[in-house]
């Protein structure tokens, strides 16, 4: 096993010995905090637009299972959680915070082919030492969509930051590996997916803000509202880039015809293309 991979490991593992680490675990399942507004947002294609909440879903990289308890707490009925470190999944199971776990690595999925209908990947690509592989891992195992909630690269799509790219490293080990619409773009277009949908989504994260509550009186949660939408309206002039892209592959395309579906990605502001178009070849099945 690679390093990198051991020091996430370890990281899950030796969580609660840091300090600061065992009081941010319990405000992870407080839905009033500023943290949780802030996640709640980046869950938009799971709980609005794909919505649904009776599909079999598996999560990938989730750390200690907080994304898998949005999902629960929002109606969804079969969720398994999984990370490449199992320590903290094993107290948020115990607690009653998700409904069951496996250690699993994104790259090396022991998961049949089409196992689950549909897999969450939320900030969890951009720790991965071989990504792409951990990408073909979740469309093998996916039989509807794959749903992913990352950093976006920001030396590509338009308007992309002039000068040379620089390298982000994070504490846990790994390079930081961004995602763009045109990578998931030829992704799609590469496996002959019958489509995807992206969209551009801006992030502010303030320190304190697991402890602060999601209320315009509480200062901090003020601050971090009126920042992300100031942000929000420079990204939308040109003049900022967004800092995350939430993307999702269709593999069912009956999803892709559902017109229900495509009003809510039309309503949210989503865009859509279908990828299917190689004239050489029938539709991913």
């Amino acid at each position: 096993m690679n390093n990198a991979d051991l020091l996430h490991i370890n990281h899950w593992e030796n969580f609660f010995d840091d300090e600061l680490h065992a009081r941010l675990y319990p405000t992870w399942w407080d839905p009033t905090t500023a943290n949780h507004w802030r996640h709640r947002r980046f869950m938009e294609p799971v709980l609005d637009v794909l919505q649904t909440r009776q599909d079999t879903w598996l999560t990938i990289g989730d750390g200690s299972g907080h994304d898998s308890w949005i999902m629960i707490n929002e109606g969804f009925q079969d969720v398994l959680t999984t990370d490449i470190g199992a320590g903290t999944l094993k107290r948020s199971l115990a607690e009653g915070h998700i409904q069951k776990y496996a250690q699993a690595n994104a790259e090396d999925l022991k998961f049949a082919d089409n196992q689950y209908d549909c897999v969450l990947c939320k900030e969890a690509f951009h720790h991965m030492r071989r990504p792409y592989l951990g990408i073909y891992e979740m469309l093998r195992v996916a039989r509807r969509a794959v749903v992913m909630i990352e950093p976006q690269d920001q030396w590509a799509d338009f308007p992309a930051r002039a000068g040379a790219a620089t390298a982000s490293y994070e504490r846990v080990g790994n390079y930081v590996y961004s995602l763009s619409q045109r990578e998931v773009q030829k992704i799609c277009l590469g496996l002959n997916l019958p489509g995807y949908a992206c969209k551009n989504m801006q992030d502010v994260y303030l320190q304190g803000c697991e402890f602060a509550k999601a209320d315009m009186n509480d200062p901090l949660f003020n601050s971090m509202v009126n920042m992300t939408r100031a942000l929000e309206h420079k990204c939308q002039q040109n003049q900022e880039k967004w800092n995350y892209i939430l993307t999702i592959f269709f593999k069912d395309e009956a999803l892709l015809n559902d017109p229900a579906m495509m009003d809510r990605l039309k309503t949210n502001g989503w865009t859509v293309e279908k990828t299917n178009t190689n004239p050489h070849l029938g539709s991913v099945s």
